[in-house]
């Protein structure tokens, strides 16, 4: 059965539209699964699942939680598994001109590929965990898949693309049903969700992310800011200074200090 859909297998004829997005490469690729196996998708079974994921309700991350890669239905392994292949990474690596691209080999069993988010569900400015958990190799691509069969923009939900420094947002991306995302991930890639509205739908999402044992893995792309990669965790940007001083921010503090520190010595 044929997954994705064919006219997304050659995205090197999309190459510059990918590397003129702003504020950094990016692609967005509607009706990117096949007409026949998007309309068979049903979350509805998994919805009902006993869920030992992870939640997370604070101010940065509200409403959302995380599968495990264990617990997910086959037509969602089917499509992490189709990311995965050798031939969809090597068209990800003619289209961003990074070498040497490669998926986990732990199967995003600690990161997790499926979100949810529900009503009052938001996601901060941020910028994700900068290296693969086994090699430590530079984390370089994200792909965002849009599954819920219903979505009206006015509930909110787009993706949103900041500037370097994660404070002004340059583009929204609305979530439509069966659109892709693919970006650069660098250590100044801040992005997020907008803030959903009431609604009685979940937005449901397949996130995957690839990395590359490119020492100098942006040398071959064009970029308005820093193209040195540094190590760092998964770094939000509170809304307010005084919000660092806050005890319920202290997890975010400590990503903060982590993030600049390493920015200052090796970005």
């Amino acid at each position: 059965m044929q997954i994705i859909n064919k006219k997304y297998l050659n995205l090197n004829k999309l190459r510059k539209s990918f590397h003129d997005g702003k504020p950094f490469p990016h692609l967005i690729l509607d009706n990117f699964l096949t007409q026949n196996f998007f309309k068979k998708l049903n979350l509805e079974g998994f919805n009902t699942l006993k869920k030992q994921g992870k939640n997370f309700n604070t101010d940065l991350e509200k409403n959302k939680w995380i599968s495990k890669n264990s617990q997910l239905p086959k037509q969602i392994k089917l499509i992490i598994n189709e990311l995965n292949k050798k031939e969809w990474i090597n068209n990800l690596s003619r289209l961003s001109k990074i070498d040497n691209l490669f998926s986990t080999k732990v199967s995003n069993t600690d990161l997790a590929n499926y979100h949810e988010m529900k009503e009052k569900g938001y996601l901060g400015p941020h910028v994700d965990h900068s290296s693969d958990p086994d090699t430590d190799s530079p984390h370089v691509l994200n792909l965002l898949l849009y599954l819920s069969k219903k979505w009206n923009y006015k509930w909110g939900g787009s993706t949103l693309l900041f500037d370097e420094k994660g404070k002004k947002i340059i583009k929204e991306i609305q979530y439509r049903p069966n659109r892709a995302i693919i970006f650069l991930h660098t250590p100044y890639s801040f992005h997020g969700v907008k803030k959903i509205s009431k609604n009685k739908y979940i937005r449901s999402s397949i996130y995957v992310d690839y990395y590359s044992n490119e020492i100098s893995p942006y040398k071959n792309i064009k970029l308005n800011f820093e193209k040195k990669w540094f190590k760092h965790g998964t770094f939000f940007i509170l809304p307010k200074k005084i919000d660092y001083l806050k005890i319920k921010n202290y997890s975010y503090v400590k990503t903060f200090l982590n993030y600049n520190i390493k920015k200052f010595l090796f970005g």
